[in-house]
């Protein structure tokens, strides 16, 4: 045990005395467990997952060419305008933005309700912040530290999962916990964004309008789904780290005041342009409202309510590959089969790369008992999305179904992860182990309870 615990403390003085970087932004030292390179690979690792959970690409290649071009000179003078990056409109009413090594992007929801090309340039600017000032890398140093705190106490305490953790260090962790900061890194890209606002011609004041924006933004998306900014809901965690508005104005008005002498171009704000690039995409959002009643419907499982609706929205726009899902996973829920495989082959033939059609497709060849088939339509859906739950369950049902128990388990295993009180997943898995010969594993999954560290729990040094 002292011979671990005497490893596990050389690793801690080789990651202090080895592990300092000079930060681009600040200039400053700190403790950094990620390189550059390593960094790219983690938000290229990352950007799929990320761009499913908000919805997938929104398709309009002369709009994303616009704006892209203005992500571009922000990127060019930022700190690292080294690294690669490619801008991504995410097609989803939630608004928000954000930005990840290699992967810039700003949702519908939120560009909608934007007025001008210096607004837009302050946003993409304060979420490329988070990057130049490796705001990415710092979370997931801090996540790997962790990771060595737990090794050490496992050591300490005699346990096994020492070496384990150690193994772990560097791994993937989920996309969205990438993509939250703390109020200090919040504030530090708000200086950043003002700043390559006002650096690229743009009125830095723009930031202030941007930031009410966002915040009436959020209130009629919530507010068109009968929610409020208290409950505990997908949007509030996006926010649940930025400081609040009035606080945050007074900040900015501050980080202008201190800007060096800066050149705005024109009005500062070119406007115009940016409100006739955005009019068709302002048009479809409207219809998105709809699409979101219907979803909002469906998930409280008012189906009937859910297919007027989404109904309504194909009769106002019938291309849009969301609108025809959805109508697939009602007609999954109504159990009409050959419906809902015709509406995701529709959604399929607007966009031959849309995983929630792609998943639902294989849904389809689960629930006819054609398992092969449904394995090969999961494998492509997490080919797209890596992280989808829903994905990992069916393709280890799928397995499992067909006996195939080993290769069920780490799919299986991967969703315990995620709903460890899922009412079905640990019977599943202890049948899988069960029948792979590991025994002892199998009776902990039967045995299951819940516990704050499953992991351990798991491997019988649950504290």
């Amino acid at each position: 045990m002292m011979n671990n615990i005497f490893k596990i403390f050389l690793v801690f003085l080789w990651v202090f005395l080895a592990s300092c970087a000079i930060n681009p932004v600040t200039g400053r030292q700190e403790l950094m467990l990620v390189s550059e390179p390593q960094e790219v690979e983690i938000g290229k690792q990352a950007a799929p997952s990320a761009n499913w959970e908000f919805g997938g690409t929104y398709n309009d290649p002369a709009l994303t060419s616009y704006l892209e071009d203005i992500v571009r000179r922000i990127w060019q003078n930022s700190q690292r305008p080294n690294l690669p990056f490619k801008f991504h409109i995410q097609n989803t009413s939630i608004p928000n933005a954000f930005a990840l090594p290699g992967y810039v992007a700003i949702t519908r929801g939120l560009l909608s309700d934007m007025e001008n090309e210096a607004q837009f340039a302050y946003v993409m600017g304060h979420e490329i912040g988070h990057v130049m000032a490796r705001h990415t890398a710092q979370r997931v140093s801090r996540m790997n530290l962790q990771q060595l705190g737990l090794a050490f106490g496992g050591a300490a305490l005699g346990g096994t999962r020492s070496s384990d953790a150690l193994l772990n260090i560097g791994a993937m962790v989920s996309s969205l916990y990438l993509l939250k900061f703390d109020r200090g890194q919040e504030l530090e890209a708000d200086k950043l964004g003002v700043r390559y606002a006002a650096l690229i011609g743009y009125d830095p004041h723009e930031a202030l309008r941007a930031h009410e924006i966002l915040e009436q933004s959020a209130d009629k998306y919530l507010n068109r789904l009968g929610k409020s900014k208290g409950e505990d809901n997908f949007l509030s965690d996006i926010l649940s780290t930025h400081p609040r508005t009035s606080v945050r104005l007074a900040e900015i008005h501050g980080m202008i005041d201190q800007l060096p002498p800066y050149k705005i171009s024109g009005d500062g704000k070119s406007g115009r342009r940016f409100q006739d690039e955005l009019r068709n995409i302002r048009d479809i959002n409207a219809v998105y409202f709809i699409y979101d009643e219907a979803e909002n419907f469906y998930k409280k499982s008012n189906f009937k309510s859910a297919e007027d609706r989404v109904r309504k929205a194909l009769t106002l726009n019938n291309r849009q590959a969301p609108f025809h899902n959805l109508l697939g996973l009602i007609n999954i829920q109504q159990k009409n089969y050959s419906a809902a495989q015709d509406s995701f082959a529709q959604a399929l033939s607007i966009n031959a790369g849309y995983q929630p059609a792609v998943y639902g497709t294989g849904l389809i060849y689960m629930l006819r008992g054609d398992y092969n088939s449904a394995i090969n339509k999961f494998k492509m859906s997490l080919s797209l999305y890596p992280e989808h739950p829903a994905s990992n369950l069916a393709i280890g049902r799928s397995y499992f179904s067909i006996n195939r128990y080993k290769e069920a388990i780490p799919h299986l295993d991967y969703f315990e992860g995620i709903a460890p009180n899922h009412p079905e997943i640990h019977g599943l898995l202890g049948i899988c182990y069960e029948n792979t010969g590991a025994l002892e594993t199998a009776v902990r999954e039967y045995s299951y309870k819940r516990c704050y560290r499953r992991t351990f729990c798991k491997n019988n040094q649950c504290a």
